[in-house]
């Protein structure tokens, strides 16, 4: 589970416990008393059940309904043997998803919450539906319905409009900054920071001449310069990343020509469906089951030496990508006093930043549609601010935080204490 360089004392305090009664209210297929006691969702799913049991072309037509639209006002869906296909691929994608999730578990504890071999074995929603509410077994009724839940969740986020226009969004949101931010660029150049954690266990000591024991950042840094007008900025840019949630990096420790480096690593590379994993794992943990709810669908990530170049990429940023009411949920904890929203529960002690939501103005997607919003997720991290997240041994560590939302969020929903029980996770 722990990251090379990752103090485990970082992820959670050893007198943390589990949430084991977070609230699933949102996701009723993953209540483990749903099978327990008949409710109208139960009675609905078991008449479905013996329905497409019955009949070949009403299993069929109840795939279509799920990954194709009507039709020419008609009131039904034609059936399709191709169908039942599509949904066998979103339900494979569930089990991809759950694996990933398990391998982030300590090693000694992937066994047991391991998913029972009947249910890996299908991807068929009938024969995962018969489990449920015919194997007898209430683990193997919760896991299946767990592996159904996961796979309709992959399809709505398949469906949304706003993940769909993810990447048209990006684009133009690349191009709002060419115009305000990288046309003022006059020069870029490489350097590499090697850092570690004072004796304070709070400040991070970072030089251009890293030591030998140092952790490394590489950065190609752009230097911005912007002459005349109300207020003349120049400033290096030292990193800067744009994402789409759908393809999210993660950061990851190795060892590179002798040097111990940070480095961004692809994650849930093994699923097809431009890995939704990281969007599926926040619905879960935030309690959310519409994906155009989440909010950072759309990130951007930037660093710059100190407080003073802050407020000058902001100022640029400002000036060329929204209106100046755009800013929304903004968080400030880099000054003597934290301003605005609270950051999530789970950052770390000792996380700087300045972050908040921008309402990007889009001209539309065809000639005459109307101008709509989309929203960008804008961090700005000081130099030191950023290796705090980046360094092992701090309590503001990224990777940490990933893992504490996975421990402390997560494993509560997917693997939760009344199937699983509660002593088979031991926490640091």
């Amino acid at each position: 589970m722990n990251e090379q360089w990752i103090r485990a004392d970082k992820i959670v305090d050893p007198s943390t416990d589990i949430r084991w009664d977070t609230d699933i209210s949102a996701h009723p297929l993953l209540d483990p008393e749903f099978l327990q006691g008949p409710s109208r969702l139960y009675r609905f799913l078991q008449l479905t059940l013996d329905q497409i049991r019955a009949d070949e072309t009403i299993y069929q037509r109840e795939a279509a309904r799920l990954v194709r639209p009507l039709r020419g006002g008609s009131a039904e869906i034609p059936p399709c043997a191709d169908d039942v296909f599509i949904v066998a691929e979103f339900l494979h994608e569930a089990d991809v998803y759950l694996q990933s999730t398990i391998e982030l578990l300590p090693d000694a504890a992937r066994a047991h919450v391991a998913p029972l071999p009947a249910v890996v074995a299908t991807n068929d929603l009938r024969e995962l539906l018969g489990l449920a509410f015919t194997g007898g077994d209430r683990r193997l009724g919760f896991e299946a319905l767990r592996k159904i839940h996961l796979a309709n969740l992959l399809l709505d986020i398949d469906h949304s409009r706003h993940v769909q226009d993810g990447p048209l969004h990006l684009a133009y949101f690349q191009e709002l900054l060419d115009r305000c931010l990288w046309r003022y660029k006059t020069q870029a150049y490489p350097v590499n920071v090697g850092f570690h954690i004072d004796q304070d266990g709070e400040t991070i000591r970072y030089s251009t001449k890293p030591r030998p024991d140092d952790q490394v950042w590489h950065f190609d840094s752009a230097f911005l310069e912007k002459r005349g007008g109300s207020r003349p900025v120049s400033l290096d840019v030292l990193y800067h990343s744009c994402r789409f949630k759908r393809s999210v990096d993660r950061v990851s420790y190795e060892i590179v020509d002798g040097q111990h480096r940070v480095m961004e690593k692809v994650r849930w590379q093994e699923m097809k469906q431009h890995r939704s994993g990281s969007i599926l794992s926040k619905m879960l943990r935030k309690g959310i089951n519409n994906p155009d709810e989440i909010g950072d669908i759309l990130g951007a990530v930037f660093i710059v030496h100190d407080e003073d170049a802050l407020d000058d990429l902001i100022w640029l940023l400002d000036s060329g990508i929204g209106n100046p009411f755009g800013w929304r949920n903004i968080s400030d904890t880099l000054g003597p006093e934290p301003a605005g929203a609270r950051l999530n529960l789970d950052s770390g002690r000792g996380f700087r930043v300045f972050k908040g939501d921008v309402d990007i103005l889009f001209p539309g997607r065809f000639p005459g549609q109307a101008p709509y919003r989309f929203t960008v997720e804008i961090q700005v991290h000081t130099l030191e601010s950023f290796l705090r997240t980046v360094c092992g041994a701090h309590q503001a560590n990224h990777v940490a935080l990933k893992l504490r939302q996975f421990l402390l969020g997560l494993v509560p929903v997917l693997f939760p204490a009344a199937i699983y029980g509660k002593t088979w996770l031991r926490l640091p």
